[in-house]
């Protein structure tokens, strides 16, 4: 049960900050839109974050990542973070009230970003879980 608040948690902090920052800054959604993406985001990351997390764990495990250092660590957390977050960032926008330009944009940004967040929230998601003293688990 730690683990899913923990990993619920981080995604929900890291989610609100990126989130906003692309969708205003970027993509030209207003604030509004981006505090409704954001609001929908909750429940969604509610449900999906400690399955993220176990995902991302697999993609750890099956890259053999801890056979390989940083780099390969890195190409991990990109790829899980691609495959697992794009998909779900999509419904949230057009559940948001986004059109077709606006989700295009926000996902195909967030797709190129995520070689610049996957890793940062590998390592945001390690420390949460190293800071509420959650146990890694063997492979």
């Amino acid at each position: 049960m730690r683990r899913f608040f923990v990993d619920t948690f981080a995604m929900i902090t890291f989610s609100t900050v990126v989130g906003m920052m692309i969708e205003i800054f970027i993509s030209g959604m207003t604030l509004g839109q981006s505090m409704q993406a954001r609001l929908t985001a909750i429940p969604v990351n509610l449900l999906t974050a400690r399955l993220y997390g176990i995902f991302r764990d697999w993609i750890l495990q099956v890259m053999r990542t801890n056979e390989g250092g940083q780099v390969k660590k890195g190409i991990a957390d990109i790829l899980a973070f691609i495959l697992f977050q794009v998909p779900l960032y999509a419904i949230i926008l057009a559940t948001s009230g986004a059109n077709i330009r606006q989700i295009a944009t926000a996902c195909g940004t967030i797709t190129i970003l995520s070689a610049f967040m996957g890793r940062p929230y590998g390592i945001f998601l390690d420390f949460s879980r190293w800071l509420f003293r959650i146990k890694k688990q063997s492979s």
